[in-house]
């Protein structure tokens, strides 16, 4: 078949750019292209040149995928970007007639949506042939997250408490900051080298600020302005202190969040799925943009939920159950540990009389939802002698934001590792000898890769019993649930754990890999096939078309 996977990011950045989906995206067009099937991917959103018009660029093949870019979308990406204009991610015709154009070009068989970041939710019913006769193109969308319910993704107001109610849109105005998309688009722009006829106007500009420093008697490298009078003191400079990057400014202000509020996260949370009040209220332009979303994921052949809680939780919002599904995604890391079983290798026994500490390992991005600062905030509740029975590993991007609460805690614990960041192909090498996983949101997770990587490498989770969690972690089986949010059960789990540490030998017993990517793929190939009869083609037709090369048209450039 000839397929299409759809993302904001672009495919050989992997989860570098895109986080985890991106990662996931990734290997799945690797797979599909593996198993024989033409695979395309389309990404938007991210570049952006001066002077030029909404166009569609062919990028180099990636591997065997073939590669589109578009440029210059009135929808930008991430969508934190977009925050503040919430209309154009609910319909901008310009772009929409560009995809219709462009799958029109390809002529797939399915187009698969892992993201709508970067593109707009006309272009998933522009997909799926709404408005226009009847598409041959069946459509798939894959719920990674919540950004078609949410246009900041987490769910989270205010980035600190999860949102029971948008209030039709109105909580979402008020919602958090978010940069303004004309100056970042400005500064993307900027990015790119000007053409040769742009650089002396560029050279004179550079001329006209060397001429402004030196009337100021001030040299081009120094910090701040020129003072020449009261005036100059009082205005303001205009830097944003949340991106100062200048000496300890992160972790100071980290540690003053942290004194201000010092209990964000006592808010206990459960996975009870209530529909959200607002859903028949009056509503703004976000309140728009939410329904538009959904009519959109309902113009789908299918839509797959990571979890059944983003199942449930889409189903509350209005999503059609007969096109909803949950459908558990895969990963390449068993194959990794497969080829080099020795480096999942297992942790030393535990003695009895004189046991040794327990090597616990938090992975991933030190988010505020991802619970480190939670965790850590828990630890400090433990006695002494109960630190001193754990071993913690961070290898984190933002580690550096948190590191003053972990080395307050080095004394009392039995060793401690910080690394920012990894490459997710070293995973096995961190993880070798490892008792315990750490998955500790407080946030409803949708399906976090972390739990799948600890499992590839036999390692069991401690984790929130929140979001798709438990559909993956077993309490009291492949590892320990405690309630998310709540610091009394997670030290009461970490005191157990303190006191038998032969419950870590047990939990590891039963750890078994989880689906791997390849499985995953061919269930996705029986989705689609689903899909395509829906849209009256036989399946098996499709196939055999593959190797047919979709129509050329000079409005690609390369």
């Amino acid at each position: 078949m000839r397929v299409v996977l759809v993302n904001w990011a672009r495919v050989w950045d992997g989860a570098g750019i895109g986080g985890g989906v991106n990662g996931y995206a990734q290997a799945l067009a690797l797979e599909l292209s593996d198993l024989g099937h033409e695979v395309w991917w389309i990404c938007s959103g991210q570049t952006y040149i001066a002077g030029e018009p909404l166009h569609v660029r062919r990028q180099e093949d990636w591997l065997g995928v073939r590669v589109l870019e578009i440029i210059n979308s009135p929808v930008m990406a991430p969508s934190i970007v977009q925050f503040k204009d919430p209309g154009a991610e609910m319909s901008s015709p310009e772009l929409e007639a560009l995809f219709t154009r462009i799958i029109g070009w390809i002529e797939p068989d399915v187009v698969h949506f892992h993201n709508v970041e970067g593109l707009s939710a006309g272009c998933v019913k522009a997909a799926s042939g709404v408005g226009r006769q009847q598409s041959r193109t069946a459509v798939v969308y894959s719920l990674h997250n919540y950004h078609t319910i949410c246009p900041q993704v987490y769910l989270l107001q205010g980035h600190r408490h999860v949102c029971h109610n948008a209030e039709g849109g109105a909580a979402c105005a008020r919602c958090v900051q978010s940069p303004d998309p004309a100056e970042t688009r400005r500064q993307r722009e900027a990015e790119w080298l000007p053409t040769k006829a742009e650089r002396p106007t560029l050279r004179a500009i550079g001329e006209e600020i060397r001429s402004f420093v030196v009337r100021n008697n001030a040299s081009d490298r120094a910090p701040g302005r020129v003072v020449q009078g009261q005036g100059d003191l009082i205005a303001p400079m205009g830097l944003d202190p949340n991106t100062d990057k200048r000496g300890r400014t992160a972790r100071v202000l980290a540690e003053r969040e942290q004194q201000k509020n010092p209990s964000p996260t006592l808010r206990v949370l459960s996975n009870e799925i209530t529909p959200d009040p607002s859903i028949e209220s009056p509503v703004n332009e976000y309140g728009h943009r939410r329904r538009a979303m959904i009519d959109a994921l309902n113009s789908c052949d299918a839509v797959l939920a990571v979890s059944d809680f983003v199942s449930s939780k889409f189903l509350s919002m209005g999503v059609r159950s007969e096109i909803l599904r949950t459908q558990h995604i895969g990963t390449t890391l068993n194959r990794v540990v497969a080829r080099r079983r020795s480096l999942a290798f297992a942790p030393p026994p535990f003695d009895p009389v004189r046991p040794r500490p327990i090597r616990m390992t938090f992975m991933g991005v030190n988010h505020w939802y991802k619970g480190l600062p939670f965790f850590l905030d828990t630890l400090e509740t433990l006695d002494p002698e109960t630190l001193a029975a754990f071993h913690l590993s961070i290898f984190a991007q933002g580690a550096d934001q948190t590191e003053w609460m972990v080395r307050r805690l080095e004394p009392r614990l039995a060793g401690v590792r910080i690394q920012y960041g990894y490459d997710q192909a070293d995973i096995p090498w961190i993880l070798g000898g490892a008792d315990l996983g750490l998955v500790p949101s407080v946030w409803w997770d949708n399906a976090p890769q972390t739990v799948f990587e600890f499992f590839a490498c036999s390692v069991p989770v401690l984790a929130s019993a929140v979001g798709g969690i438990p559909d993956f972690v077993k309490h009291g089986v492949n590892g320990m649930l405690f309630r998310s949010n709540d610091r009394d059960d997670l030290a009461a789990k970490l005191r157990l754990l303190a006191a038998d540490r032969s419950i870590l030998s047990s939990l590891r017993a039963n750890v078994r890999p989880p689906k791997d990517i390849g499985e995953h793929a061919r269930e996705l190939v029986g989705v689609y096939a689903e899909c395509v009869r829906i849209r009256g083609r036989d399946p098996i037709d499709a196939i055999r078309e593959r190797d047919v090369p979709p129509m050329s048209s000079p409005g690609v450039t390369s």
